[in-house]
C-alpha cells in the first residue's frame, strides 16, 4: 500500500465519521423539535411516541458509534501498515541515514527525559 493510498483511506474514514456525526446531530435536533411539539400537544400518547423515537435514535447511535469505531480501527491499521512499509523502504534504500536518524532521535529523547 502506498503512502497516498494510506492517507486517502484515513482521510475517507475521517470524512465518513464526520458525516455520521453530522447526521446524528441533525437527528437529535429533529428529536428535540418533535419532543417540544409533542409535549405541548398531548400527554401520555406523546410521551410514548417520544420514548419510542428515543429508543430508535439510541439504536441508531449505537450503530453509528460501532461503525465509526470500526472505520477508525481500519484507518489506524492502514496508516500503521503504510508507515511500516515506508520505514522498511527507507531502511533498505538508505541504511546509514536511517541509523544516524535513529541515533539522533535516541539522543534527543534521552536528553529530554533527563530534564
Amino acid at each position: 500500500m502506498t503512502k497516498a493510498n494510506g492517507r486517502r483511506g484515513v482521510s475517507d474514514a475521517t470524512r465518513d465519521v464526520q458525516q455520521d456525526l453530522q447526521a446524528l446531530r441533525e437527528d437529535l435536533g429533529a428529536l428535540a423539535e418533535e419532543v417540544t411539539g409533542l409535549m405541548s400537544s398531548s400527554g401520555n400518547q406523546a410521551l410514548d411516541e417520544v420514548k419510542d423515537r428515543v429508543r430508535r435514535i439510541r439504536s441508531g447511535l449505537d450503530d453509528v458509534m460501532s461503525n465509526a469505531s470500526a472505520r477508525g480501527r481500519d484507518a489506524l491499521h492502514d496508516a500503521s501498515e503504510t508507515l511500516g512499509a515506508a520505514l522498511e523502504e527507507h531502511i533498505k534504500e538508505r541504511p546509514l541515514t536511517t541509523l544516524a536518524l535513529a541515533v539522533g532521535l535516541g539522543f534527543i529523547l534521552g536528553a529530554s527525559w533527563r530534564k
